[in-house]
């Protein structure tokens, strides 16, 4: 098979760094690629003027040394210019090195541009990464190496031969399809899948069209098992030495711990008691309620539910977990993973966007993944995408979004939608995992969204307080109003295409109308929205957090000062406007609900009628919103920072949820599990238990227990607490910041990096950074930075993979973070993780506690800060093997005597206190000792 461009030159670059005016050339790669054969290669090392930047001689193991004796780029540009001609580039990425050779040739480059990631992005639309090494890996490519300029070449032209081929296994329907999204999106791409889709052996119709899913078969009822274990000591000795999960299980550790959970939680369910279960690191959670809430549901014959705070978990309890207590047990049940509708592809709104073809440049590149995508997916869940920031908005006007369901109504409903299908799949199992938010929308709907079920295991049981809050507020975006206004206009121009005929000779005026109501509209929300933005952003700054990654500020309506007092025009115009609209959109309503018995009419009723729902429901919640109309809510409105059209949403929410929680979750069930590695504070359940609105329920509803981990924290860790740097509020910040910035270096030259410091303000990391940086440089040290140097996740990978590196991380670095073995050995907990008293919901909270005559700080930012305390200290140790120091800048901890409640609540009893001096002389010592115990 032939494919276009059949002659291009397939481009790599090394580089200094990623901006084209200021970094340099060190390394380029150009082969001419002729029907897919390499044909000849230009390669050539180029020396710098400035010094390599340590990440890139981590990166690519090129050195000034080794790039001394290279020539000059002006040397050799000339030639490499030549050596592209006219031909069309390609490459991964390949906009990155075309902007290299533009800055440096010093004109324009117009040869077409062909990026094999763009290719990959298209054509494998579920990859986790696109990565040039993880797509080989993926494919089965093999690569020399990575990060060099003629490897990465040849890698790129292997990718994509591989791509192609695979394209051209695809239906032509489908590649006829793609090739206009892709037209429309101005890829070029369009062409080779225009001539893929002529040259396909595929293209006559298969028996389905390409954009419907496949039917999946019905999982068999499981039989009855008869010897499934009945009461908790059976259940135990599954756990056993020699015992079923040894046997068939491999790297199977007997774990006391676990066995001893199992007792508790199988015992609770059978005395339908709520339990309150901490259990330590490496306790193994998962499996410890698995088996229990499995048994509990087989028996008595009703469903158990699982639920989640991260995807994460969920996962792994999906793919990892309940397979292997399938495997291990061989018990009949059957297990579903259900999500909110959000998460599901919307089949009548997919087929209904092949149709209209009015797509920005934007959605059609989107929808060119979707259409790859759809075709393969059994389950239409988002989670196989890897979908950018941009993606996730676009996926919204797709999605099974509940107002744009029309339920029974839908041709799809009874079998294909993926939204029935996890329904039904969800109302065949035994056991069902969910998350936190869909939990708690369940309450919301009140028990419409998941099916009837008996035991509830909460598993990261800490967050439920918070997805509570979440989930129960309200919240008004300006790119939600936008996609509104987005969706009106497109069912507009279906309509004004329809013709009416004698029906109403006055709808194409209506029509009209409508449209001009929903321009002033769509003015209005940009006029509203830009002026909020700025008042927040102008607010924020005077206060001092101009560096915050999102503005977050409190709104009082109602008050004389409010901010809310300076939007009343805007906000006056706006709801005019919407109303307006919503007025025309009633009329246009009732003329199609009149003609709705003709076929041609009564889609658009139906759309119209979801329009309109969606309409009114975000007109009401921003009303209540600027009025403050909820009682017992607090209300803010967030601002991403940094961009001129940035996120900009309004809120409201609960500012306690332990009466809901108590009357429609907790009120019905007899039996609900709570677990956590953190839910105590010194030993006491006092502070989850009044949050989560658990001591609303009967004396002795409750049990609670604690199961430590298995981890030796006394022989596998060393806790420092540094007492002579400036405590917090003390002095300037300049003096502080240059005493954080010397300790963080002592403190690296005696671990040799391998550490990540935990940060409570942005803004304190990034100065930090900034300060950090060019030393590190200077002593061969990557230094990475929490919303500096790339996602969380890339940030967690490289420092993995990276020797020498610290890895500086904010807010969501304090849990969740895995790093098990030597990759890190020191964890820095900069202060204490107090929240903000100025966080919207954390202030609410402090002012009810003092409505109530108790103490803010000793009865909720104590007790919470001591939770994220230990899950700070958590990132240490994660196996059994791993060994380190966890060290604490925050004087306060020897100070204040709260400080004593911090380490009483820590699994380690013992710890080391003195200065900077005394402590680094301490760690050494540690680390030579494990040094020679690890070699013995």
């Amino acid at each position: 098979m032939k494919f276009v461009p059949q002659s291009c030159i397939v481009c790599d670059l090394e580089t200094t760094g990623l901006n084209p005016y200021r970094d340099e050339i060190i390394e380029i790669a150009l082969l001419q690629l002729e029907e897919g054969r390499v044909t000849r290669e230009m390669h050539t090392l180029v020396r710098p003027r400035r010094k390599i930047p340590v990440t890139i001689r981590r990166l690519t193991g090129l050195d000034d040394a080794a790039l001394g004796a290279a020539p000059y780029l002006e040397e050799i540009l000339p030639e490499a210019i030549r050596f592209i001609g006219p031909h069309p580039l390609m490459g991964h990425n390949i906009s990155f090195d075309a902007g290299f050779l533009q800055a440096a040739h010093g004109r324009t480059l117009d040869n077409p541009l062909f990026d094999t990631r763009e290719l990959a992005r298209i054509l494998l639309p579920g990859a986790r990464s696109y990565r040039l090494s993880d797509l080989c890996r993926l494919l089965e490519i093999e690569m020399e190496g990575s990060h060099r300029a003629l490897w990465d070449a040849r890698a790129a032209a292997a990718l994509y031969s591989r791509l192609m081929a695979r394209a051209a296994q695809m239906e032509g329907k489908l590649l006829l399809h793609l090739a206009g999204f892709l037209t429309r999106a101005g890829s070029p791409w369009a062409e080779e899948m225009g001539q893929l889709a002529w040259q396909s052996r595929h293209s006559r119709i298969n028996d389905r069209a390409p954009f419907r899913p496949s039917r999946v078969e019905e999982e068999a009822e499981p039989p009855r098992d008869p010897n499934i274990p009945a009461d908790p000591e059976q259940l135990c000795a599954l756990l056993e030495p020699g015992g079923p999960l040894a046997t068939h299980l491999e790297k199977y550790e007997y774990r006391p711990q676990q066995k001893k959970m199992v007792a508790a939680i199988a015992g609770a369910l059978a005395e339908e008691k709520y339990l309150l279960l901490e259990a330590g690191t490496g306790t193994g959670k998962s499996l410890a309620y698995l088996i229990p809430a499995l048994q509990r549901s087989l028996k008595t014959g009703q469903r158990a539910v699982v639920s989640t705070h991260t995807i994460n978990l969920q996962e792994q309890l999906w793919q990892k977990d309940i397979p292997m207590v399938k495997k291990a047990l061989g018990w009949p049940f059957r297990a579903a993973l259900v999500k909110g509708r959000q998460n599901y592809l919307c089949l009548r709104r997919w087929l209904h966007s092949l149709t209209v073809q009015d797509w920005t440049a934007r959605e059609a590149a989107f929808y060119g993944r979707i259409l790859v995508w759809a075709r393969e997916t059994a389950t239409g869940d988002k989670n196989e995408l890897n979908l950018t920031r941009d993606e996730q908005e676009l996926w919204l006007s797709l999605c099974a979004d509940g107002e744009a369901c029309q339920g029974t109504g839908c041709r799809w409903f009874s079998r294909e939608c993926y939204v029935t299908r996890s329904r039904r799949l969800a109302e065949a199992a035994n056991l069902v995992v969910v998350n936190h938010s869909l939990l708690l929308s369940d309450i919301r709907a009140e028990n419409r969204v998941l099916p009837a079920y008996g035991c509830l295991i909460i598993d990261e049981a800490h967050h439920l307080e918070d997805a509570a809050t979440e989930q129960l507020g309200l919240s008004v975006s300006r790119s939600g109003l936008s996609r509104w206004l987005n969706a009106l206009n497109r069912l507009l121009g279906r309509l004004s295409d329809v013709p009416s005929g004698e029906n109403s000779p006055a709808w194409p005026a209506l029509l009209q109308q409508v449209q001009e109501g929903r321009q002033r509209a769509g003015k209005g929300v940009e006029l509203f929205f830009n002026t909020l933005q700025q008042l927040v952003i102008s607010h924020c700054e005077k206060k001092g957090e101009g560096n915050a990654p999102r503005y977050q500020l409190r709104l009082r309506p109602g008050s004389k000062s409010d901010l809310t007092n300076d939007l009343q025009g805007e906000y006056s115009n706006l709801r005019l406007y919407i109303q307006e609209l919503l007025s025309g959109l009633e009329k246009i309503n009732s003329l199609l609900d009149d003609w709705s018995e003709e076929e041609i009419w009564a889609g658009h009723a139906r759309d119209l009628s979801q329009v309109l729902s969606t309409g009114r429901k975000v007109a009401g919640e921003l009303d209540c919103i600027m009025k403050g109309e909820l009682d017992n809510h607090v209300y803010w409105v967030e601002v991403e920072r940094g961009k001129e059209n940035a996120a900009v949403i309004l809120r409201a929410a609960p500012v306690q949820v332990n009466t809901v929680l108590y009357e429609h979750l907790y009120k019905d069930k007899k039996a609900i599990i709570f677990t956590s590695a953190t839910l105590s504070v010194e030993e006491s359940f006092d502070h989850f238990m009044e949050r989560a609105g658990l001591n609303l329920l009967p004396a002795g509803q409750v049990m609670t227990m604690q199961v430590d981990s298995p981890f030796s924290y006394e022989s596998q860790s060393l806790l420092c607490v540094v007492r002579n740097l400036p405590l917090p509020g003390e002095g300037s910040g300049a003096i502080y910041s240059e005493a954080l910035a010397i300790s963080l270096l002592d403190l690296a030259e005696i671990t040799g990096g391998r550490m990540l410091v935990l940060f409570t303000s942005h803004q304190m990391l990034q100065e930090t950074y900034n300060r950090l940086k060019p030393v590190c440089e200077e002593r061969d040290i990557l230094l990475l930075g929490h919303n500096l140097d790339g996602s969380r996740w890339n940030l967690v990978e490289e420092f993995r993979t990276t020797t020498r590196a610290i890895l500086f991380g904010a807010s969501s670095f304090w849990e969740g973070v895995d790093i098990p073995g030597p990759a890190l050995s020191c964890v820095v907990m900069v202060k204490l993780p107090f929240w903000s008293p100025g966080v919207p919901v954390i202030e609410a909270r402090l002012e009810e506690l003092a409505r109530q005559g108790k103490d803010g700080f000793r009865h909720f930012s104590l007790p919470q800060a001591i939770i994220r305390f230990k899950q700070g200290f958590g990132r240490l140790i994660r196996t059994e093997q791993d060994r380190g120091v966890v060290v604490v800048l925050d004087g306060r901890l020897l100070t204040k005597k709260y400080g004593r409640q911090f380490l009483n609540s820590l699994p380690l009893k013992s710890h080391i206190r003195g200065d900077m001096h005394l402590i680094t002389r301490q760690i050494a010592r540690w680390f030579n000792k494990e040094s020679r115990h690890v070699s013995k």
